[in-house]
């Protein structure tokens, strides 16, 4: 295969160490170079270690986020140093400071790798690289595609946010907002109970979407740390670091989960798992019969659930010793005046996503309406937006970014019953912000956000003029994270195998899209 000679990547890009060894082999004679440009909050201004020096046999360079907006406050001692300096070559560049300095960035390059950073056509008619690739979806607000492949330059982007990682957080969602509405002081009651239960737990360990919250609610957030460029010496180099400690949050999908069945209590959780997750679930009944099997479900798998009560006292003592905090016991689990059981389900937007949604909601047992998708379901009911509002009991949005501004209208939301539930874990600007925090503060709607028209602040969710706001308590009975849809070891690791595929489809002079 041919190989690029030198690779600029705007933005801080996560390469796991088998990304990085398929990187490399795609360069001739590669030399990473992470720059540590790194902005000061206090003296607002972008800094580098005293003495750095780009490296002139640097052919991979990995830049931190520094969005074109920002490239002027890179004062020209600190360019000189990044080999980026200012050379007004034309009118046009020398009338606008971040285009040259980004033009200077990339126009010895080959190969371009952006996430944020947008490529103005200032530049791109000046420069002439095999390929420019997004590490996002929906480039097109980014790149001018069709000036890109007109001029020969191959183009490509991740078209999938992390359809497994979204879904799950959405479904974790609705959880959550049961376990803070509507969980009794009661042990549980029925197979539903169960599974709530044991879910929540679930993705508690794997998910770990409280951190995000947590963070949320406090003014950090993480994706926008990313986004801005100080991130790359948590993102970086990361042969010499466990990824668990960098990327905590994992999907359920995949993971391996024993239960110890002495009843068909365990059946419904079982289905859902299996069916709906994905999960890889290992059963055993009797356990005397068969003693070996009983250390081998505690040997090879992640997680096992089991009923004390159903236990002697030494089979709960090694399960509790050799699991230790992954084990579940369903005594531990509260009744909920709640059930996701024959609840209907609307869906606005059936593609990937909203798609992979209604998939596990069907395992738990819900009836799927859906609207707003040309492609038809066998199986789901279709309805018109309206109807949907007015009948399901629980609401997905799941539509496509800067499509549909206002969807949902402050008309459209008040459709929604009283007591439903409803989730955004795609586009802040599809609904009337104001109108959902009213029925939010009233406890008329249980609400899941992720996305927002703007960073998640207390003015952004119209309860206060302070631009800065930290959310902290407010809405404390809703869920408030920010970007954690696509944040998960294993959407990550698909998301960046995706962009070297496509590197590899430039090289190969092929079109088609891996």
């Amino acid at each position: 295969m041919d190989k690029f000679k030198k690779i600029v990547v705007l933005d801080t890009v996560i390469f796991y160490p088998e990304h990085e060894i398929i990187l490399k082999k795609l360069v001739e004679n590669p030399k990473i170079e992470r720059v540590p440009l790194e902005f000061d909050q206090v003296e607002k201004e972008w800094k580098l270690p005293e003495g750095y020096s780009l490296p002139d046999d640097a052919n991979i360079i990995i830049w931190p986020s520094s969005l074109p907006e920002s490239f002027d406050g890179i004062n020209p001692e600190v360019h000189e140093k990044l080999k980026t300096g200012h050379c007004y070559v034309e009118v046009s560049l020398r009338d606008d400071i971040p285009a040259q300095n980004l033009y200077n960035r990339v126009k010895d390059a080959d190969c371009i790798i952006t996430c944020w950073t947008a490529i103005p056509d200032l530049v791109l008619e000046r420069i002439n690289p095999r390929a420019i690739l997004t590490w996002t979806h929906e480039y097109e607000h980014r790149l001018n595609v069709k000036m890109s492949n007109e001029k020969g330059i191959y183009t490509g982007c991740v078209d999938d946010y992390g359809t497994d990682s979204v879904a799950e957080l959405e479904i974790n969602m609705f959880l959550e907002l049961i376990e803070r509405n509507k969980r009794t002081e009661s042990k549980f009651e029925n197979e539903e109970d169960i599974a709530i239960g044991v879910l929540l737990r679930l993705f508690s360990h794997y998910r770990k979407m409280s951190i995000n919250e947590k963070n949320t609610r406090k003014g950090k957030f993480s994706h926008q740390f990313h986004k801005i460029g100080r991130s790359l010496k948590h993102y970086g180099d990361m042969t010499e670091r466990k990824l668990d400690d960098i990327i905590p949050p994992k999907l359920i999908e995949g993971k391996n989960i024993g239960i110890l069945y002495t009843s068909k209590k365990f059946d419904y959780l079982s289905n859902i798992l299996e069916k709906g997750f994905k999960a890889h679930v290992v059963s055993l009944q009797d356990i005397n019969s068969n003693i070996a099997n009983f250390y081998k479900l505690l040997a090879l798998n992640d997680f096992v659930v089991f009923d004390s009560n159903d236990l002697d006292k030494i089979t709960i003592e090694k399960i509790k010793r050799i699991k230790k905090n992954n084990c579940i016991d369903i005594q531990s689990v509260n009744s909920y005046d709640e059930s996701l059981k024959n609840k209907r389900l609307g869906v606005i937007g059936l593609g990937r996503i909203g798609g992979r949604v209604a998939e596990i909601a069907r395992s738990f047992g819900m009836n799927i309406l859906y609207t707003g998708n040309k492609k038809e379901s066998s199986i789901y009911t279709h309805c018109d937006l309206d109807s949907l509002l007015q009948t399901a009991d629980i609401i997905s949005l799941n539509i496509k970014a800067h499509k549909v501004p206002n969807l949902l209208s402050q008309e459209k939301l008040a459709l929604i019953k009283n007591g439903s539930y409803f989730v955004n874990t795609s586009d802040g600007n599809a609904l009337n912000q104001e109108e959902l925090t009213r029925r939010m503060l009233n406890n008329e709607l249980f609400v899941g956000l992720d996305v927002y028209s703007g960073l998640p602040t207390t003015k952004t969710l119209c309860l206060n003029e302070n631009i800065n706001g930290k959310l902290r308590d407010n809405l404390s009975n809703h869920v408030l994270t920010y970007r954690a849809g696509w944040a998960t070891q294993e959407s990550i690791k698909v998301k960046t195998y995706k962009l070297l595929g496509h590197m590899m489809e430039a090289l190969s002079k092929q079109k088609n899209i891996l």
